[in-house]
């Protein structure tokens, strides 16, 4: 009885979980930005390499948004998480990924992958941070300005400049 009392509390509770369960697989986007001047770290993917955005990480099962962003900047761009200042979490909405529904189950879920469920979060790194791209996540890095980004976003797909657009809007108030 109280493993269901618990898994019930999950549920209210706990966004990426219900998220899962209905086939959308959560994911973080890490914003990172310099403790020093008005300026966010994006990267190419190395799966990529024509896209400019902020690290992402899928969110495992009994893991916070909070700890899937210190997982993602330690895997991705080896920064511990003595050098980062985790300052806020939020949600940014459900992407429907049509080519890719039904093609792989997400775990835990009742039903076929659906799309994504997107957490933004906001980290504040030193501008002198030590980065170390890991090769097969990232192919480089760049700190860039807010007009410098406005200027990339041609190069990423529809769908991931919307969502660039909500990330900045709700995470530091600003208009891509």
């Amino acid at each position: 009885m109280l493993d269901w009392i618990k898994v019930a509390g999950k549920l209210a509770y706990d966004r990426p979980t219900r998220e899962r369960l209905l086939g959308y697989r959560p994911v973080v986007i890490c914003l990172i930005q310099s403790l020093e001047r008005d300026a966010f770290l994006f990267v190419q993917p190395a799966a990529s390499r024509d896209a400019w955005m902020p690290p992402q990480e899928g969110i495992q099962p009994d893991v916070s948004v909070e700890r899937a962003t210190t997982e993602c900047l330690e895997v991705e761009l080896g920064i511990g998480r003595n050098q980062m200042h985790f300052r806020r979490s939020v949600w940014l909405g459900r992407q429907a990924i049509p080519e890719r529904q039904g093609s792989r189950d997400v775990k835990f879920s009742i039903r076929p992958m659906q799309g994504k469920a997107y957490y933004g979060s906001l980290s504040k790194v030193a501008k002198d941070t030590s980065i170390t791209c890991n090769p097969a996540e990232v192919s480089e890095y760049e700190w860039l300005t807010v007009d410098q980004i406005r200027d990339r976003l041609s190069d990423n797909s529809d769908r991931k400049v919307q969502l660039l657009k909500v990330l900045f809007d709700k995470l530091v108030h600003t208009e891509l």
